[in-house]
């Protein structure tokens, strides 16, 4: 059986938008994947004053808001845990669940450039292709070096992934509600109705 071309999003996801399934479609179109699965983070350390929402309101916000893309996918696989992992540690226990198949994990530019600093690094940098989403001239010049040196030192495959980058965040989405400002556009409507529903981020 031919290996299949599986990318990774990893993110909070708090909510969802439709910045990150922008991405998620630029990746699979760029290079012809054969899936997408996105990942929602077990909240870090830090992030945990910020009332964010449980693993369990995130997961299913994702799922609503790929439901129509057969494409894509989303996994408990951090959430499920009893304590947040490095992304080495996932993409190494994905390793596992796809032998044989090509991981790509897709990551904003400025994450590339500091992507030495994460827990085991070399590993993870020689472990997958990275996909590094690039909006214009200025995010190509400054990875240039960074990719090189990377590819010196760690013999690494580093992509860069042309994306017209969406100005919207989700923390951003979470004032608005907040401060009773409107969110359509920016979030899928099932993922606003359900934002509602719920009374999150009020």
């Amino acid at each position: 059986m031919a290996s299949r071309k599986i990318g990774i999003l990893i993110g909070n996801f708090d909510p969802i938008h439709y910045g990150h399934l922008l991405l998620g479609e630029a990746a699979r179109e760029q290079y012809g994947l054969d899936r997408v699965i996105f990942i929602p983070e077990k909240l870090a350390h830090l992030m945990k004053g910020n009332n964010l929402s449980s693993g369990d309101i995130r997961y299913n916000m994702v799922k609503m808001a790929i439901k129509d893309n057969p494409y894509f996918t989303c996994s408990r696989i951090e959430i499920d845990k009893p304590k947040g992992t490095y992304t080495y540690d996932v993409i190494k226990e994905l390793k596992g669940m796809y032998p044989g198949d090509e991981l790509y994990l897709i990551l904003g530019g400025d994450a590339v450039v500091d992507i030495e600093t994460w827990y085991n690094s070399k590993e993870l940098l020689q472990s997958c292709t990275i996909l590094a989403a690039v909006r214009d001239n200025h995010d190509v010049a400054a990875l240039d070096n960074v990719r090189r040196k990377l590819l010196k030192q760690y013999d690494v495959d580093i992509q860069l992934l042309t994306f017209n980058r969406v100005d919207i965040s989700s923390q951003e989405i979470r004032k608005r509600v907040r401060t009773g400002r409107s969110i359509k556009y920016m979030v899928p409507k099932e993922c606003i109705e359900f934002i509602c529903l719920k009374g999150l981020y009020k």
